[in-house]
């Protein structure tokens, strides 16, 4: 999922987490720890209402991260119209992408510094306030003083060199300048990702002799996860120079059957959930324009005994999180495009009208005909 939208800003809807309110939970209490620690005579009904006004703070600073990709991508002549707000970095299926290393490099390192500027002014705010003394003013300083470090936090670890962060991306976008091709940069991404990866696992491990079990845990545990997600891109690259030379029509089922916005979800459920069915996704037209995808995912996270009650249009997935596909593009950005969004499948549009949908099962079919994949799904060779 893309998160649930709040706001829309300079045209861009922003979309957030359900998981956002323990984030922002955690960061209160955080703010009224450091404040109790600075002010330790500080009303705690005080402290509390600073501590909300701390976390909104680091929620607004962290959409003007992701606005700040979204409006520099604009700039460089890429459409957005959706952001979903992350926590500290992350691929979502609606970060803007280019088709350019430099573009790409100026999307890519866009939020972090970002960040860093918002931390450095809140950081100067804080001296400056606290700078004229008192209690009342050393706690509001305190308050922006803590929320200048978590902006700097969230610059400073996205501008860490491991992919899915920015970091990655700015080193995937240099290693694609260099090497001539987005494979090449990714390549490179992976090789530094790895790294990072089992450097900071080593951190995690010194850190937990050193008495600090959790701390060092938690650092190991983000260390694997970087060392996962380059081997997922090392997977992807074998897959991607495999199908290089495939398009999105080699793949889609042409003559896609659709249905209906206004159709409860149980006129057509059951026939997706069938493992003999062809079907894992279907269009939703409404007047002959393709307004959502039923899929699979959709359906299974629906309780069976609202299906009669429920219409394909409140649980459908729709724009901006689907995303169209032309009979011409390349099939593995395709499929990346498919995997980012979550879904089970995407609609091939030509000339504006609806020829087909690429769909997980028709491109793994595709792959199995021609020998590509084994029947464990692993690339062939």
């Amino acid at each position: 999922m893309s998160g649930i939208p709040v706001a829309r800003v300079f045209g861009i809807e922003i979309r957030v987490q359900v998981a956002w309110v323990l984030v922002l939970a955690l960061i209160g209490y955080i703010a009224v720890t450091e404040l109790g620690i600075v002010q330790p005579g500080l009303d705690p009904a005080v402290g509390w209402v600073l501590g909300g006004i701390v976390a909104i703070g680091f929620f607004l600073s962290s959409t003007a991260h992701d606005l700040t990709h979204a409006l520099v991508a604009r700039r460089s002549g890429i459409p957005v119209t959706a952001i979903a707000v992350t926590f500290f970095g992350g691929a979502t299926p609606l970060d803007p992408a280019a088709d350019n290393p430099r573009d790409e490099l100026a999307i890519a390192a866009s939020g972090p510094l970002a960040s860093l500027a918002i931390g450095g002014v809140l950081g100067i705010v804080a001296v400056l306030i606290g700078a004229g003394g008192g209690a009342a003013l050393g706690t509001t300083a305190a308050a922006f003083g803590v929320l200048s470090v978590l902006n700097l936090l969230l610059g400073g670890v996205n501008l860490l060199p491991a992919y899915p962060l920015d970091g990655g991306r700015i080193v995937r976008a240099i290693g694609w300048r260099r090497g001539g091709s987005i494979q090449a940069g990714s390549r490179v991404a992976a090789r530094v990702g790895r790294l990072c990866g089992f450097a900071a696992i080593g951190v995690g491990f010194v850190v937990m002799v050193g008495d600090e079990l959790t701390n060092g845990a938690m650092v190991a545990i983000s260390g694997w996860f970087l060392v996962l997600s380059a081997r997922s891109i090392t997977e992807r690259l074998k897959t991607d120079a495999l199908i290089g030379g495939l398009h999105v029509q080699d793949a889609m089922e042409p003559g896609s059957v659709s249905i209906g916005p206004g159709l409860t979800v149980d006129t057509f459920a059951s026939q997706l959930l069938d493992d003999e069915s062809p079907m894992t996704a279907v269009p939703v037209v409404s007047d002959d324009a393709v307004v959502g995808v039923l899929g699979v995912r959709e359906v299974r996270r629906l309780q069976r005994a609202r299906w009669p009650t429920t219409r394909v249009e409140e649980v459908m997935a729709k724009p901006p999180r689907l995303i169209f596909l032309a009979t011409g593009d390349s099939l593995a950005s395709a499929v990346e495009r498919l995997q980012r969004a979550g879904l089970d499948g995407l609609p091939v549009l030509d000339g504006g009208s609806l020829v087909g949908m690429l769909t997980r099962r028709s491109v793994g079919r595709l792959l199995h005909e021609r020998g590509i994949l084994t029947p464990e799904g692993r690339a062939a060779g």
